[in-house]
């Protein structure tokens, strides 16, 4: 099988498992268990059960205190047991949302009604990484009226471990310091209820700890907040782990997301590409970017290879990298012209390279051509900057977006990125959750194109980006919004 076949396989399988079947919507084919249907050249591409252990039943209920974390732990779950099936209560539908369900586990089987006994065959732990304070109650009283709270009993009756969260008994809009003292007695002996009848109850953070994983386990993606960081296993301040390869790759900027602020500016700043690639920038316009990065402490500023030695100057000292563009803004140079571009731009100081893939070639279904694209610009790079792949995902199908993807991953790049910012459309929350999904883990994907705001970037970092590139840097960063800009 050649390396085109291998894209197209591999393209196929993740839009099958998407359940693309041109609607878009969450997967409607649940994997086997055993891998059997992937072949040993496509495992590596959906990475859906890299360390089995057991089979794990979550039960999600109603809680959205700390939600983020149980998702996060539901995402570690996921990547650690053979099996993992969530099931849904009617208020976890509404308060969690399947959609979050799927970014955080994409290997796991998502029902919202079933047979206790089917789903309850072959487990060997079940999980409530939210649970609800009404769920508490019910399943301490052995009340199975609703099929989680059915599955909980059972498990128990059946002698299958339960580990449960506390951290959601209260809703998000309580605040703890001012629960009635009598309040908080009653949850307590609840919760010394649940003990007795042998649920391992403990911190949201802790949950995963009876699989042994460890904070170096579970869907994660590069982040720079280091091992403290915690989430839905999507965004990268979400992801505790890999945020050690993503800082040795230069991506150390990312902010929170699902609902949860950054604790400063400082947190989305730091995963921007302050950029200006007009071509009618001013030498005096390109300084007034360097300084504002400096001053923001902005991931890169992006320019355009002709201003690249003056921004590698005026950021000589700083943490703030000097990010190009290759092959930009068509992407219709040879692959011996970008890699060209890469090394002079390197020469001259840039430690970041977006360049944009082929995109004719790619719509002609040249993979081999487009792998070999990115591979010369990655070889220019290797050892002295990080590659972002710009795919312009406006002007690609769905299979034509995965097979991008793919592609860069298999070319060795570090990113893949929406959009130049100079195209028929710009970054969409959609197309940034279907590249994370794609890439996996292990890379990093920038939105960029129409970014103008603080909610637009916060939701693309929901999605999975973690990288955002905006010429209104400064309007995200402190909060404002701009009407302006073309990237």
């Amino acid at each position: 099988m050649d390396s085109d076949d291998v894209v197209r396989t591999i393209a196929s399988e993740v839009l099958r498992r998407l359940g693309a079947d041109g609607d878009g919507g969450p997967p409607s084919v649940k994997p086997d268990a055993n891998n059997q249907d992937l072949t040993p050249s496509m495992r590596p591409a959906v990475s859906l059960y890299a360390n089995p252990k057991g089979h794990s039943l979550v039960l999600m209920t109603g809680g959205d205190r700390n939600l983020d974390r149980a998702l996060s732990q539901l995402g570690r779950i996921s990547d650690s047991c053979e099996i993992t099936t969530v099931v849904l209560s009617p208020t976890a539908t509404k308060v969690v949302g399947e959609p979050a369900i799927r970014r955080a586990a994409p290997g796991a089987r998502v029902i919202m009604d079933g047979e206790v006994e089917d789903l309850l065959d072959g487990v060997t732990i079940v999980y409530l990484p939210n649970m609800s304070l009404n769920a508490l109650a019910k399943i301490g009283r052995l009340t199975p009226d609703s099929l989680v709270c059915i599955l909980a009993v059972q498990a128990l009756l059946r002698g299958i471990a339960v580990v449960a969260s506390k951290d959601s008994l209260l809703p998000a809009v309580a605040d703890e310091k001012k629960v009635p003292a009598g309040v908080q007695e009653r949850i307590d002996r609840m919760l010394a209820i649940l003990s007795d009848m042998g649920v391992s109850v403990r911190a949201v953070d802790d949950i995963c700890k009876t699989l042994g994983t460890s904070s170096s386990s579970g869907t994660s993606s590069k982040c720079s907040v280091g091992d403290d960081c915690e989430g839905c296993g999507l965004c990268l301040d979400k992801n505790p782990v890999a945020v050690r390869a993503m800082v040795d790759s230069g991506a150390d900027r990312v902010g929170s997301s699902l609902g949860v602020k950054p604790p400063s500016d400082k947190s989305i700043a730091r995963m921007i590409d302050h950029t200006l690639l007009k071509a009618d920038a001013t030498d005096s316009e390109i300084r007034k970017l360097c300084e504002e990065a400096r001053k923001y402490e902005f991931a890169s500023v992006c320019v355009n290879p002709g201003w690249v030695s003056l921004a590698a100057q005026m950021l000589a000292g700083s943490p703030v990298k000097v990010c190009t563009v290759i092959g930009f803004p068509l992407g219709a140079t040879t692959p011996t012209a970008k890699a060209i571009e890469t090394r002079d731009a390197i020469a001259n100081g840039a430690t970041e390279i977006d360049m944009v893939i082929n995109v004719g070639a790619l719509k002609s279904g040249d993979d081999e051509l487009v792998r070999r694209d990115i591979e010369g610009v990655v070889a220019a790079a290797r050892g002295k900057g990080l590659v972002k792949v710009i795919i312009e995902t406006a002007l690609l199908s769905k299979e034509e977006k995965i097979k991008a993807c793919l592609l860069a991953k298999m070319a060795g790049a570090d990113f893949v990125k929406t959009s130049t910012g100079f195209s028929t459309g710009g970054a969409t929350v959609e197309d940034v959750a279907l590249m994370r999904q794609t890439v996996g883990p292990d890379m990093g994907v920038k939105a960029s194109g129409g970014i103008r705001d603080r909610q637009t970037a916060e939701a693309m970092k929901a999605a999975g980006a973690t990288r955002i590139g905006a010429s209104a840097s400064v309007a995200i960063a402190t909060g404002g919004s701009s009407g302006s800009g073309g990237y």
